[in-house]
Parts: structure tokens; sequence; C-alpha cells
């Protein structure tokens, strides 16, 4: 019984560890532990080729162990901020870009590279889709990974997303269940606690996962928040009448449920990783997630032992949870290990991909420099010789997304982009501190990553600089405040990767921005277009 009762239990673990190789900590996971799925981290990935080698060593590792079924191996491919593709894989706008483009062929064709991708790389199961809906400005923790504020345009959007990924024999997995769109608190941190009524719940949070459900979505994520119309007592993730009575009863849905890491604040700093495992199980989750730790992954598994042994758990309940887990993969097509030789032409529609969606994805907000004679048309800025970039400071780190972009690559994809033009990056303390300086260089880009409050005093750079222009790179909602500031030219660009910083230089230089906002910023509605270039 103590064998198989453990095997049982790392059935229903996801469970992540520090290397780029097949670690001890992973081989204990794995041989000692039975555990049948695997998080990968950007820790773990460090091109395609090693991450491919790394699935196919783990997958072995497991059968050479008697494990029957397939590892899943599943990673956050959110794109955008949240990625975990090694620098060798083409990189994806990421939902609230591709919202931006008001089309959801670029969200298909976005899943269906990602998951190509990811099957090469023997990874089967992305956690993704964002499935929130943002309206909330100030949430720390979705913002720019949520692909808008219209629950419809975020259904269909998310729909798109998962018939790509599917396509590409990859798992989908919506979250974050049920809705994470209106927080101010991140759940990495702290517990959030949400008072809507069922009704809004349902015309607003509720609506993209139903849209997923009824669309075969395979496998949903928890949220770590507290509904308190729902369950005032216990988060989503640890309540039967979250799980259980509106998931799986009103929703219908039938497939996995795994919860959010249980490492996040919300569950360690209440009632802890392994009551949290036993409460998570009780609710009605099927796969319980221990990202990083391995005392905390021993801990979970062994509550879970001993709430079964002393009865507190139903041994059919864990019974039930491996039968869903391994109807999904039994469900799983083989991984795509295909040649290497088909590489270099997936990259090079990656490539194109990549181009084309950040072209439609990038959103000119404002523009004063355009033609009163020819309304929408933008100026191009003169070439330049040297280039002011300017950095707020105090910008929150999107804990979802792994250490905050340095400077560094920053400039370098500027730097990219104008080949042959000196690029100097200044704090914006050291840009107010000699104003004169920065109004030397031909150019002055300010790179907002911050949620505000903004510096007044900027407004005095952004006003006597003939050629200064702002990149919204974090969040678009401070778009009023910059252009009451006097900022000439305002784009969003919802993210701070390299082919967003391209396609905004592009516009610089006389070059489409057809993305609309897809979300409502104070006076300005969703939809709207400061500027046709």
């Amino acid at each position: 019984m103590s064998r198989e009762l453990r095997h049982l239990i790392g059935q229903l673990m996801v469970c992540g560890f520090p290397s780029p190789d097949v670690d001890a900590h992973v081989q204990q996971l794995i041989r000692e532990y039975h555990v049948g799925n695997i998080i990968l981290f950007s820790r773990n990935i460090e091109s395609l080729e090693q991450t491919r080698h790394l699935t196919q060593s783990l997958q072995q590792l497991a059968q050479e162990t008697g494990q029957d079924d397939p590892l899943l191996i599943c990673t956050d491919q959110e794109n955008g901020l949240v990625s975990r593709f090694s620098k060798d894989v083409p990189g994806f706008p990421g939902n609230m870009a591709l919202g931006a483009t008001g089309d959801d062929k670029w969200a298909y064709r976005v899943g269906q590279m990602t998951g190509a991708f990811l099957a090469l790389a023997g990874i089967n199961m992305d956690l993704a889709p964002v499935l929130d809906v943002n309206n909330n400005p100030l949430n720390p923790v979705i913002g720019v990974r949520s692909f808008g504020d219209n629950p419809k345009s975020v259904a269909q959007m998310g729909v798109a997303m998962i018939r790509g990924l599917e396509e590409s024999k990859v798992i989908a997995c919506g979250k974050h269940f049920p809705g994470h769109g209106d927080t101010h608190v991140d759940s990495h941190t702290d517990l959030p606690r949400i008072s809507h009524h069922l009704d809004r719940m349902k015309a607003v949070e509720l609506l993209p996962f139903e849209q997923a459900i009824h669309h075969g979505l395979s496998a949903v994520m928890t949220a770590h928040i507290v509904f308190e119309q729902l369950d005032a007592d216990h988060p989503a993730t640890l309540s039967p009448k979250v799980l259980q009575g509106l998931l799986r009863e009103t929703l219908g849905f039938t497939g996995v449920v795994t919860t959010d890491c249980l490492e996040m604040q919300a569950i360690l700093g209440t009632v802890g990783v392994g009551q949290g495992a036993v409460m998570a199980l009780l609710a009605g989750a099927d796969m319980i997630m221990v990202s990083h730790h391995l005392d905390l992954q021993i801990e979970a598994m062994n509550a879970i032992y001993d709430a079964v042994v002393k009865g507190q758990l139903p041994l059919s309940r864990l019974e039930e949870a491996y039968g869903r887990i391994e109807r999904l993969k039994t469900a799983l097509h083989e991984s795509v290990h295909e040649s290497q030789d088909r590489l270099p032409l997936l990259q090079a529609k990656a490539l194109d991909l990549q181009k084309d969606a950040a072209q439609h994805a990038l959103t000119c907000l404002y523009d004063g420099s355009q033609s009163k004679t020819e309304p929408g048309v933008s100026r191009p800025f003169p070439k330049p010789r040297r280039v002011a970039v300017v950095f707020d400071t105090g910008a929150p780190q999107m804990i979802a997304a792994g250490p905050d972009a340095v400077h560094a690559s920053l400039v370098q994809s500027i730097e990219a982009g104008l080949l042959g033009a000196e690029v100097r990056a200044f704090s914006e303390s050291e840009a107010l501190g000699d104003v004169e300086e920065v109004l030397h260089y031909d150019w002055l880009i300010y790179l907002s990553r911050t949620l505000g409050p903004i510096k007044d005093d900027l407004s005095l750079l952004l006003q006597a600089h003939p050629y200064a222009v702002v990149w919204l790179l974090r969040t678009p909602y401070l778009f009023p405040m910059f252009k009451e500031m006097g900022a000439k030219r305002i784009y969003a660009l919802y993210e701070n990767t390299p082919w967003m910083i391209q396609a905004a230089l592009g516009a610089l230089r006389g070059q489409s921005a057809w993305g609309s906002l897809p979300v409502q910023v104070k006076d300005y509605p969703r939809g709207y277009q400061g500027c046709v270039s």
C-alpha cells in the first residue's frame, strides 16, 4: 500500500528543479517520489537543443523508473514579458500586444508557432493562455499578460491561441481561474480578495473560461484569490465551492485542474504548502504544483500521504485526479521530435511572424507632429547620430516574468535598430539632473516601465526636446498623463521585447503602427488610435 500510494501521489505533483541538467534534485523527485509532471523555468532552458536533450533525458528516466505514462513537461510560455524560450528561439508579442492587433488570427498564428517550438523542445504542455480580463489599471501581476479588458475579445483571442497551441500537439492550460484581472495585489506576495457578485463575474471574469471550456480546453490553472461572494474563507485554489461547484458543476469542466504554485505567499504565508496541498485536493484540484524547493515538494507529498493514511483525504479523490491526468496523457500526441533540418525554415517563418505581429500590435497613441493638411500622417524623425535613452526609476518587478530586463539589453535592442548611432542610457534622475546634456542628443526616447505615478519635472524634458518620444513598455494606462505633460509622440509597446522595440523604431522612421488600444484608458475608448501612419 505504501509504495503504491507514494506512486499515486507523485503522479499528481508538478515540480520544478534548479538546473539545466538532470540533476540530483529532479532525479530524487522521479526515482524516489515517482513525480509524473515537471515544470521548466528559464533556469532550466539554455538553448533549444539543450532543452530537447533535457526533456528526452527526463522522459527516459521516468520510463526507466517504471512510469507507464509519459511525463507532462510544462512551462509558462505566455510570450511577451513572460517567456521561457531561449535566445535561439524567436519570441513573439504577448497577450496585450496581440489584443492590440484587433484580429484573433495573430493569437492563433502565435499559438501555433509557439506550440511548434515547444513541441520541438519536448515540452508538451503550455501554461497559457492567460484568460484573465485586465480591468484594473493598477494590477501588478496580470496587466499586459491579459489580452485586454473586454471579456468577449479576451475569450475570442484566448480560444484562438488554444486552437493554435493544440494544433501543434501541445496542451493548453487556461489561467488563472476564476480570474486574476481585477486585483491590485500580487498573489506571489500576498492573498488578494475580490468582492464582486456572481452576476458580474459571469459577465466579466468567467466569460473567457466558459468559452474556452466550450471549445474543449483541456486544463485550467487556479488563482490564489479569495472571491468573497463565492467562498469568503478560502482562496479559489482551496475552495470546493469554486473548483467543484462553479468550475465542475456550473461550467461543466471535465478536464484537469492544476493549482498555481503553492510556494506563492498567498498559500505559503497562510495555510502553508503541506496543508495547502491537502486542501487543494479536497477542493477538487487534480495536480499540485510546487515549483522550486525540494523540501517544500517533499512536505507537500508527505502531507498528502499522511492525510490519506489518517482518513482525512479519501483515496478515491486521488484516484479520480489521477484518472483525469492519465486521460490527458493518453490523449497526448507524441511530441514532435523532428529532425533539426526543419529548424532553419521554422525559425525563418517565426521571424516573419514576429515582425508582422509586432507591427500590427504597436499602437501610436499621440503624435503632435502630424500634418494638419494630412491628418494621420506621422512625420519621420531625422536620422540620428546620438540618441538619449531615459529609464524611469522605481519600476515594479513583475515576479512572473523573472528578473527585470536590465538596461543594457534594452539599449542593445535600440542600438541594433539604429546601426551607427551612439546610444546612451540615462536614469531618470541623471537626465533630470543634466537636462542641457540630454537636449544635445538628436533623439530622446523615454522608456516607461512603471505603473505610475510620473514625476512632474519630467515634462521639462519632454516639452523641450524637439524629437522626444515616450514608449509605454509596461502599461498603456499612463498615456493621458504623458500627453498632459506635453510629450510630442507616445507609443504603447506593451512589453520591453526586442521585436516591439524594432517596430517602434520603424515607426519613428515612417513605418506603419497599426495597433489600437485593447483597454479603455481614462477618457480614451477601447479601440482608440491616436494616429495612423
